[in-house]
Order: C-alpha cells, then structure tokens, then sequence
C-alpha cells in the first residue's frame, strides 16, 4: 500500500481530538529535513489540523528551531570532524592581514635608503609571500556542499519565524532579507560564520582581480612588449601581496612614459622634468599622450634592459617605491627603451 503523503495524513487526523503520535514523528521529521518542499508541506500540514492542535504545533517549531539551530552550531564548529572549509582560512587570513597591518607602514617609510632597512622589507616581502600562498590556496577549497547545508538550516529558521508569527499577537513584517539578518543575529555561530565567510571571499575576489589583470595585460595590443608585461606582472604580485589593487597597463600611459625614456636616452638627460617642449612635467607628457586619466606618480631608472632590475631598484628607493605601493591608482604605464625606463601610475575612469 502507497504512503499517503504528510498531508493527506493530516486531513485524515484532523477530527481527531488529539494529534497522533505518529503524525508528530513525520511532521518532526519533515520540519528537520534539508528539502524545502518537505517543510513547508509540514508546515501547511499543521495547519490543517485546527486550532486544538496549535499548541502542540507550537511546540514542535520550536523543537524545530533547536534542531536546525543544533546543526549550525555542529556545522560552523566542525563538530565530529564535519567539514568546514572557511575554519581552515580563518587563521591564515587573520595571520596575513596582521602581517600587512605591520609591513605596509613599514613599506611607506623612508629609511633613507639604508641597505639593512632594505633588505629587511625584502625579508618582510617573502614571509608575506609564504603566508599569502597558504591563504589562497585555503580559499580555493570547494564550499558548494557546506553554504548548501548552511543555506538550507538557515533558511529552515527564517521559515520557522515566519510561522512562529502566527501566534503573536503584533507580528513583526519582516521582507526576506530583513528576516535573515535577524535569523544570523540571534545565531551567534552563524554571525561569526558570516564574517569568516566574508573574509573568505574576501581572499577569493583578490585571486580573481590579479588573474582578471594578469589576463588582460598578457593580452594587450603589440603596443605592450615583453618587458613591459614582465614588470607590470612582478609589481602586482607584489601589490596584491600588500593587499592592494594590481595595476591594468593602459596604452596611453605607457606611451607617455616610453616617449620620455626615448627622449632621455636621445638628449643625455635623466631627470623628471624634461627640456622637450610641451613635456616638462609627467603631467604634460601624459596629457600630450592622449591620457583620459589622472596621472597619479612617476618613476625613472637607467643601467639595465632587465624588468626585475628596474623593480628592485625602485624597491630600494624609498620614493619610487611609495610610488610602486599606492593606494589609488588603478591604471600603469611602463616605458623601456633599451636601458632606460620610466613607469607612471595613474587613474583612469
């Protein structure tokens, strides 16, 4: 003989003046069960049992509550070994964001050049590399199935608010939204879950914007050469290690600021300020460029045709490297030409 579903049952028990013992267990059941189909059928199949049965309806949202409130907490603790693969990140990401709060001002300090203080942050560099490689590498675990389960024990609460109003006597008109934020309030695994989750995410929008970048200057027009993509590629893994935007090669800028590598290997000059009419400042050469922009800082260097050279020494020096590690610019231009270089910085709508 075929099962009759929960709500047949409930039609079937409705006259009877107690609620059937057996109809408890199957509703108990169905308000626990990950399907939202199965709740809200033994939602509506309480209801049809008439108001004798409510408080024994009552009771059973709030066995409800607990179940799904019992889960959560199991959930974001790992209880018995159950897989939370944001708790793995939560340590590494609160290691790596300490460890930027420390060497960024560190970054942003003109030691004066001085070869210890230098080889110091170099040092700094490299711890962060490490810890950043673990971070990242925590936050590409797959958490499809857990923020399913999550989902579906939070959604079971909002569900059991919803219904837990019918018995108030000024029901509080909550939209979705309203009611999950309320939902994650009153469960405090699940509102620290929220901020692990943000950080996760956090760490995971920050591996999209380098590759997104990456992708697009690997890509460029013939405009951007070799060197030109190999040092914008080093400066922004080194930006994204600080936390920072990296930085998309943009054309114009990069033609402002290779015409003023040509024009100081031509004349004999290294100096910002350039004799060429119209090109004195790095403002002038990106505005003769055609950059739509603002043109934000500018960097020179001579003595090599290599784009990790051209880096470290603008590492080393304290100015270029503020400039190097800036927090608005979104656009780079870089320009060698043979062993002279010049990089701009700046931003573009």
């Amino acid at each position: 003989m075929k099962t009759p579903s929960l709500l047949l049952f409930a039609l079937t028990v409705s006259a009877m003046a107690a609620v059937p013992a057996e109809f408890s267990r199957k509703a108990a059941e169905w308000m626990q069960s990950p399907e939202a189909a199965k709740r809200d059928a033994a939602y509506r199949s309480w209801m049809q049992l008439g108001t004798d049965a409510m408080p024994d309806y009552q009771k059973a949202l709030e066995a409800a509550r607990k179940f799904h409130n019992q889960q959560i907490d199991r959930l974001c603790t790992g209880y018995r070994g159950q897989s939370n693969p944001y708790l793995k990140h939560e340590p590494l990401a609160a290691e790596l964001d300490a460890e930027r709060e420390r060497v960024l001002p560190l970054i942003r300090t003109d030691w004066k050049k001085e070869p210890r203080k230098i080889e110091e942050l170099r040092e700094a560099m490299e711890e962060l590399a490490e810890l950043n490689d673990k971070t990242r590498k925590a936050a590409r675990a797959d958490t499809k199935d857990f923020d399913a389960r999550l989902d579906g024990h939070l959604a079971a609460l909002a569900e059991i608010h919803r219904e837990s109003q019918r018995f108030e006597e000024e029901p509080e008109e909550l939209d979705d939204d309203e009611l999950r934020a309320l939902v994650l309030e009153e469960q405090l695994e699940a509102s620290h879950f929220q901020e692990l989750r943000e950080r996760f995410l956090q760490t995971r929008k920050e591996i999209t914007q380098l590759a997104e970048v990456e992708k697009a200057n690997e890509s460029a027009g013939r405009w951007a050469d070799g060197s030109m993509r190999d040092f914008a590629a080093t400066l922004n893994i080194n930006r994204s290690l600080l936390g920072l935007l990296p930085l998309k090669l943009e054309e114009k800028l990069s033609d402002a600021a290779k015409g003023h590598s040509s024009d100081m290997a031509r004349l004999g000059f290294f100096a910002h300020e350039s004799p060429v009419p119209g090109k004195k400042s790095p403002w002038d050469r990106a505005r003769v460029a055609g950059f739509q922009g603002n043109a934000s800082g500018e960097n020179i260097f001579m003595g090599s045709t290599s784009p990790q050279a051209a880096y470290d020494a603008w590492f080393a020096s304290d100015g270029h490297r503020f400039i190097m590690m800036s927090e608005g610019p979104n656009v780079l231009g870089v320009g060698p030409v043979g062993s002279h270089w010049t990089m701009m910085t700046g931003n573009h709508p």
